[in-house]
């Protein structure tokens, strides 16, 4: 696995010679479809479901050199994401309130940036059972890859993948654990 993170980061510093950051620099809005896969622990058993949701970014974008980007930015979720059930006891967990705050190293060839991605994580989780909700606030750390491509001076498209760990938390004297992968198709506009 590391051979080809090596040799794609290689491939993508030959291929940057017709580079021009300054193409991605100064703010940046996007609004994104997320598809999460989000598994959480709960004591000794482990739950996980799939959903989808929306968020909204913004960012902002040095040029450090003609193939060097890096950008910070935060993404709010606008809604919520399943983190898993237990049928036989009617408990469900959920994420809410999800945000991140994200440093971005990228390299660009022409109208295209391949990034990689660390954010820190916050959400509020919330376990139901059958007549009652605990919530706690959880945070952690986000990993990830994408790309972003222009399509003309303003407008661009990005896709990511990120692996997310938040911490144990624990509610109502139950230790929880959540975490998981989220995939990311966007469209964003540059000032």
């Amino acid at each position: 696995m590391i051979k080809k993170i090596v040799f794609l980061c290689g491939m993508a510093c030959a291929l940057s010679a017709n580079a021009q950051s300054s193409n991605f620099e100064g703010a940046s809005v996007a609004i994104n479809v997320n598809s999460a896969t989000l598994t959480t622990a709960i004591s000794t058993v482990s739950v996980g479901e799939s959903s989808t949701n929306g968020s909204i970014q913004g960012a902002y974008s040095f040029a450090l050199s003609e193939s060097g980007l890096f950008s910070v930015g935060a993404t709010y979720a606008l809604g919520d994401l399943k983190a898993g059930s237990i049928s036989s006891s009617s408990v469900t967990a959920k994420a809410k309130n999800i945000y991140t705050i994200y440093a971005e190293p990228a390299i660009v060839n022409g109208n295209t940036a391949f990034y990689g991605k660390l954010a820190y994580i916050g959400a509020k989780g919330a376990v139901k059972g059958t007549s009652t909700t605990y919530t706690s606030d959880f945070s952690g750390i986000g990993y990830g890859v994408g790309i972003r491509t222009l399509m003309d001076k303003n407008m661009y498209v990005q896709v990511e993948f990120m692996n997310l760990n938040f911490n144990i938390e624990t509610v109502n004297s139950t230790t929880v654990e959540p975490d998981g992968t989220t995939g990311t198709v966007g469209i964003g506009y540059r000032f």
